[in-house]
């Protein structure tokens, strides 16, 4: 049987080459244009995409300097920090964001999932729902929520927040498994394996150990 081909697969090389060339670009219109803070911007996106986390961060702080109230390059410089495991300074540059724009839901709900990374779970909660007031339609705000709730045995906000994104998402398999995980802790084992077979079929890798502990409670048939 014929098989259809695929097209290739580019090596590091080929990346290397791409993103030289993304660049030469960039710098190019810059010799035209050297205060287009948005130039560095998307150059700050190119380094962080073939992973050059330092020129990222230098091109972001280019773009700062030309524009501060550009927030979303602070957005991306605390992801970057994220990465780099400097999470102090990535609650700085999210902090700076709120500053300028203090009704944008994304940096509440980032500045959560840095909270809750420190272990932090109280202030966590609290951003994510400063950013879930803001916009009550940020499915990411929902599901940081579910994460610091879990992580602070509080299994019916667990179950709160991933409901609400299911209602924003009906096919969100991380909400469908929150909710599985918080029902085994309070021990509803039926709805438990509901969940957990829901996140299943949305190709959610459930973990072994909770499917596992939840066999007999799978319903047979006949």
């Amino acid at each position: 049987m014929n098989q259809e081909q695929e097209g290739p697969v580019q090596g590091p090389a080929e990346d290397d080459l791409e993103y030289q060339r993304i660049l030469h670009n960039y710098k190019q219109y810059l010799q035209f244009y050297p205060n287009a803070a948005e130039v560095y911007f998307n150059m700050g996106l190119v380094h962080a995409q073939f992973h050059h986390p330092d020129e990222a961060i230098h091109a972001y702080n280019k773009a700062i300097e030309l524009k501060p109230e550009l927030v979303q390059a602070y957005l991306n410089l605390a992801g970057i920090y994220i990465q780099k495991g400097d999470l102090e300074e990535s609650i700085t540059q999210i902090r700076k964001a709120i500053a300028i724009e203090p009704g944008f839901a994304l940096a509440y709900s980032n500045l959560g999932f840095v909270y809750i990374q420190q272990g932090k779970l109280d202030q966590g909660i609290e951003a994510c729902r400063k950013a879930m007031e803001i916009d009550p339609l940020s499915m990411d705000a929902c599901l940081k929520l579910a994460m610091a709730c879990l992580k602070k045995e509080d299994y019916d906000g667990v179950i709160t927040a991933s409901s609400r994104a299911l209602e924003l998402d009906p096919e969100l398999g991380l909400a469908e498994n929150y909710l599985g995980v918080a029902y085994y802790h309070k021990k509803e084992f039926r709805a438990a394996v509901e969940h957990c077979g829901m996140a299943l079929a949305l190709g959610f890798q459930v973990d072994a150990e909770l499917l596992k502990s939840l066999e007999p409670y799978v319903p047979r048939k006949g």
